[in-house]
């Protein structure tokens, strides 16, 4: 499973709060995700509830994480 940098900076914005951040900020969010999602099956499924933030959705695209987007 890949993870997008448009993904690490959503998740940064909308489930951390972050407005400003860095690379490494990005990098880190990336590498998070990546452990949360580590033995996630996805089935042909396009929206996902993160394991560890059951407020959100990741949105896949061809195995890749590509946005996270608020459950409403």
């Amino acid at each position: 499973m890949k993870i997008t940098y448009h993904a690490g900076e959503r998740f940064l914005q909308r489930v951390l709060g972050f407005t400003t951040y860095s690379r490494k900020h990005i990098s880190n969010a990336i590498h998070l995700l990546e452990r949360d999602l580590y033995q996630l099956q996805l089935r042909n499924k396009t929206r996902v509830i993160l394991p560890s933030f059951p407020d959100f959705y990741g949105v896949f695209k061809e195995n890749t994480l590509v946005t996270i987007i608020p459950k409403r």
